[in-house]
């Protein structure tokens, strides 16, 4: 009599990055990357610049009560 536990498989593997073909030469290899660097900080510009005025109020509001009274 064999006891069978459940099978359990791995997760395929998820590419990190985009998939360049070989033959890309470096020069358009290193501007996809600059490319794709310049997207994630204009992201997260974006993101900053809605924060950052939530932030600064709310510091403004807990130093007033703290300090204010």
């Amino acid at each position: 009599m064999a006891i069978l536990g459940p099978v359990i498989s791995a997760p395929r593997p998820v590419a990190l990055a985009t998939p360049v073909p070989d033959t890309a030469s470096f020069d358009a290899r290193w501007a996809e990357w600059q490319a794709k660097g310049a997207a994630q900080d204009r992201a997260f510009r974006r993101k900053v610049a809605v924060a950052a005025p939530f932030l600064i109020v709310i510091a403004a509001v807990v130093i007033y009560l703290l300090i204010g009274r």
